[in-house]
């Protein structure tokens, strides 16, 4: 087979592929995931219930690959942290932090339960493990070039503000009547405060 439609092919299941996330998040967010049925995707996507079932044998699959994108965001924002030049302090560790909880409540402002079904995922999915540590790698690797007070591991401190971080967020998913300042302030907050205690 010619290598160009071959890699046209691969184009275009990308695509849909891509289109299948979209619309099916959209749709998730706007009528919960249990309303949602393989149909609405399909007929919204444009697209029939067999080539769905090509990329997704299972509905469910879809929250993974959703989850899968969340951690990659995740692991985009703490590179791009771990790679910058400048001279870095912890109130910089603390808006990175602040910078993927306002990722997380721009979501949560579609639809709450979605992300706790996200945020499940995350934590159920071996992929998705790996990927927060590998996150947590990047971070304790710039940590190391904050100059510290007490002698606590770069590697714990990081896995401690991923801690601090995972428990707030899911503490104001649970929590549905508080909006998204109470998670902004209470991250800032319990991030400085678990800082105080190691850095």
């Amino acid at each position: 087979m010619d290598r160009s439609i071959r890699s046209l092919r691969e184009k275009q299941k990308h695509h849909t592929r891509t289109e299948i996330v979209r619309v099916a998040f959209e749709l998730f967010a706007t009528h919960g995931y249990e309303a949602v049925s393989v149909e609405m995707i399909c007929d919204t996507v444009g697209i029939s219930r067999a080539t769905f079932f090509n990329y997704f044998p299972q509905k469910e699959l879809i929250l993974r690959e959703i989850a899968s994108t969340r951690v990659e965001k995740l692991k985009s924002i703490v590179t791009q942290f771990g790679d910058c030049g400048h001279k870095l302090t912890f109130e910089d560790v603390i808006a990175l932090f602040l910078e993927i909880t306002g990722e997380n409540t721009r979501i949560a402002a579609k639809s709450r339960r979605l992300l706790l079904s996200l945020w499940f995922q995350q934590v159920t999915n071996g992929p998705m493990m790996a990927a927060r540590q590998e996150a947590i790698n990047i971070l304790s690797g710039a940590i190391k070039r904050i100059p510290r007070r007490k002698a606590a591991a770069p590697q714990l401190i990081a896995e401690t503000l991923f801690a601090i971080y995972m428990a707030t967020t899911l503490e104001w998913l649970i929590r549905e009547d508080e909006p998204g300042t109470w998670l902004i302030n209470n991250m800032r907050a319990r991030l400085k405060l678990g800082l105080e205690g190691m850095a």
